[in-house]
């Protein structure tokens, strides 16, 4: 069955839709499920493409680059190439896509990584960004000159800039990182640093370095965005600690309860309902936690 024919049959609205979101492979896919079996793929495109598709919490930018992330984190290149392409069309800037697949090294290592890379740039070299690449390079030593302690300083947490330990820490292993953990991750990173630091110092610095004073200063995507990245990200591969911590720090930087839900809920569709459904009852808990249900209509607790 052809598309035009695909199309009278299941509605234009969910064919634009789905080229939308997968604009390499949809007209296959539908295709494909239609043959194999109508009733599914009428379930499908209303769960999936018109119903999770057409939900608005999220902008489109921010839709795409958690999946980007999703797909990095899952190894799943058919899907990375889809949302790679449909980002560029919905003129998602090349290198915020790229910066989110960079990103997954913190959570996913370069096992991750290194095959997505390969997908960008394939992708990258057939739609001609090469110049744009260029042009938004990061200089060597990232943002580090725009960078002042004092002006940090003055935002630190009390219980932080108090840590009789923080003199020392930021001594041994720079104030680049140790003042960005902090902004982050305000009475968690020093903790966290210190236990890696007497486990094993030089472990400790290089984690430092390459986390917090690199990659996590870089400022390619903004804070809200990237935070809203990694809960997709680590939703998606059911880690909870972090993930917790990361739906409370993308609050801090501007998401709305709301937005860290949907890209909770929006996982239900490419890594099933029990991830979706455990990190769901996980942000209920951090909503209750520090007294904020109200702000998601105060659901019961089913556990």
């Amino acid at each position: 069955m052809n598309t035009s024919e695909l199309r009278r049959k299941y509605g234009d609205t969910e064919v634009d839709i789905g080229l939308a979101l997968q604009p390499t492979t949809f007209e296959r896919r539908l295709a494909q499920r239609d043959w194999l079996d109508q009733h599914f793929t009428r379930l499908w495109l209303d769960f999936q493409i018109l119903g999770m598709g057409g939900r608005t919490a999220l902008d489109m930018r921010t839709r795409l680059l958690v999946q980007v992330g999703q797909f990095t984190m899952a190894r799943s290149e058919v899907l990375l190439e889809d949302s790679v392409r449909a980002a560029v069309a919905a003129d998602v800037a090349p290198r915020e896509i790229l910066e989110i697949i960079l990103q997954c090294a913190i959570y996913g290592g370069n096992v991750v990584v290194e095959p997505a890379i390969e997908v960008f740039e394939r992708i990258a070299l057939a739609l001609g960004l090469e110049e744009e690449l260029d042009s938004s390079q990061l200089p060597l030593d990232g943002t580090a000159k725009e960078r002042s302690l004092e002006e940090e300083r003055k935002q630190w947490h009390p219980a932080d800039a108090a840590n009789p330990h923080l003199g020392d820490l930021m001594d041994r292993h720079g104030w680049l990182g140790v003042s960005r953990g902090m902004l982050l991750r305000p009475e968690h990173h020093l903790p966290t640093l210190a236990f890696q630091d007497a486990l094993d110092p030089g472990w400790a610095s290089l984690w430092e370095k390459f986390s917090y004073a690199g990659m996590y200063t870089r400022g390619i995507v903004d804070d809200k965005t990237r935070l809203l990245c990694m809960v997709g990200n680590l939703v998606s591969i059911g880690e909870e600690r972090n993930a917790a911590a990361h739906m409370r720090g993308s609050m801090q930087a501007g998401a709305l309860p709301r937005e860290v839900m949907e890209v909770i809920i929006q996982t239900a569709a490419n890594f099933g309902m029990p991830r979706a459904n455990a990190a769901l009852r996980l942000f209920r808990r951090i909503m209750q936690e520090d007294g904020r249900l109200d702000e998601i209509d105060n659901p019961h607790d089913d556990e």
